[in-house]
């Protein structure tokens, strides 16, 4: 399972080929202040939600993994093209305002923290209006979830 320390470590990253029983696809990284660096390898896990821990404050990390797969390239790849988009998306967004022949400093501080905040939220958006529709696509079954808990109960060894 992954671990990091204020941002240093590794972590899942991206969700890719959901199916019915909850699970999906997601790529462990070892990452440096919250970064991606390098793909280590990809899983099929299902998330876990524990009752002690607040959702709003905190998010549970729990998981079971489903099974260890290849590395999924298809997914190191949309990572590393989606972190190339952010760093083009803040290279746009700061010369902007010279293209229309102004500039930050001719912003009042408050109104430009303001839409700086607002559209450095827009390339986080995206990722999640598309996982969502992606979920949505193949619908959530119990009986898919029994399926699968009943396959990982039988490749226990018995005690």
């Amino acid at each position: 399972m992954p671990f990091n320390f204020n941002g240093i470590g590794t972590d899942y990253y991206d969700e890719y080929d959901f199916r019915p029983d909850g699970s999906y696809v997601t790529t462990e990284w070892a990452s440096l202040f919250y970064l991606p660096l390098f793909p280590i390898r990809s899983v099929r896990l299902i998330r876990l939600r524990k009752s002690d821990v607040s959702s709003v404050a905190f998010s549970s990390k729990g998981a079971v993994i489903i099974e260890r797969l290849p590395l999924h390239w298809r997914q190191v790849g949309n990572l590393y093209g989606f972190m190339v988009l952010c760093v083009v998306y803040v290279a746009i967004l700061s010369t902007c305002p010279a293209l229309l022949g102004r500039s930050w400093e001719d912003i009042p501080p408050k109104l430009a923290a303001f839409i700086w905040l607002a559209l450095l939220t827009l390339p986080y958006l995206l990722p999640m209006f598309l996982r969502h529709r992606a979920r949505q696509k193949v619908a959530f079954t119990r009986a898919a979830l029994l399926e699968t808990i009943n396959k990982l109960r039988s490749r226990q060894p018995t005690k």
